[in-house]
């Protein structure tokens, strides 16, 4: 595990240069914005994975920008808890799996903005995950 800014990671394949964003150094953040790469000691890793409860209980978390267009996964219980996360930004268009629960908890009038072409792909994927009917997924 490293830290780097105010991010967790773990390296998830050496060869491939991925990582996992494993957590947050303090909780206290009021923004998260994860972009396409991470520079851990001298050396370039692509951001592919949102880990398992990596920012659960982030409870003055207000905006997520998930800025790496080479995510594939958001891990179960990744933003669990985070009562007033309004605003969730999804860039990538790799995105595959969701895990289960992983938006429970935030905020009911919160937006997912996710690509345009991508729209009905996402909104299915997205379904489910733990977020209020009232949870808005647009472009």
């Amino acid at each position: 595990t490293y830290t780097v800014g105010n991010y967790k990671y773990v390296v998830t394949n050496l060869k491939k240069k991925t990582v996992t964003v494993s957590g947050l150094k303090k909780k206290t953040l009021k923004k998260i914005t994860i972009n396409n790469t991470v520079k851990i000691q001298g050396q370039t890793f692509k951001i592919t994975t949102i880990g398992v409860s990596a920012f659960k209980g982030s409870k003055k978390l207000k905006t997520v920008s998930l800025k790496c267009k080479y995510l594939t996964s958001i891990g179960k219980n990744a933003f669990n808890n985070c009562k007033v996360l309004k605003g969730i930004t999804i860039k990538s268009k790799n995105l595959k799996k969701v895990g289960k629960g992983a938006f429970k908890g935030i905020h009911k009038n919160a937006k997912i903005r996710v690509p345009k072409t991508r729209l009905s792909k996402y909104k299915k994927l997205l379904k489910g995950k733990g977020q209020k009917k009232t949870v808005k997924i647009t472009k």
